[in-house]
């Protein structure tokens, strides 16, 4: 919602946030044009995901180089939002991964790439052994008019 007052709070006044929710959306951030609605994490973490198993970024290191890998130690991970997924069977897990020029691990596309592109070659061919085969029985009904 638009500000009101030059406050995001009260903005949000007489609305309540969903049951899980451990601070108000106007509290996501420090940074006043980084909060509500606006946030990336929260935007990612709203997005409907396309298939069953799936993976979210939430956040990308931008500082150092990490080419050969996290450096050894110990990290700590807050995590602050809470939303219960036992109900469902869900599970959740926080993986560090790398991107590469094509974009993260989703086998999805292609295998579907793949097997697509295999029909298309297998009924090429069907139909190239259909036309070679029928393509005397035409030539024959010409000639008997």
């Amino acid at each position: 919602p638009p500000l009101v007052n030059g406050s995001l709070a009260l903005a949000f006044q007489g609305t309540a946030p969903p049951p899980n929710w451990r601070r108000p959306a106007y509290l996501l951030s420090a940074d006043p044009n980084n909060t509500g609605f606006v946030n990336q994490d929260f935007v990612v973490w709203m997005r409907t995901a396309a298939l069953p198993t799936f993976r979210k970024l939430y956040a990308r290191i931008r500082q150092g180089n990490y080419s050969a890998g996290l450096p050894r130690g110990a990290y700590y991970v807050n995590i602050t939002y809470n939303y219960p997924v036992r109900t469902f069977g869900g599970h959740k897990r926080i993986i560090f991964s790398s991107i590469s020029w094509m974009g993260g691990k989703n086998p999805f596309l292609g295998i579907a790439y793949l097997v697509v592109g295999s029909l298309c070659i297998l009924m090429g061919f069907v139909m190239l052994v259909v036309y070679i085969r029928y393509q005397d029985q035409n030539d024959d009904e010409d000639d008997d008019e």
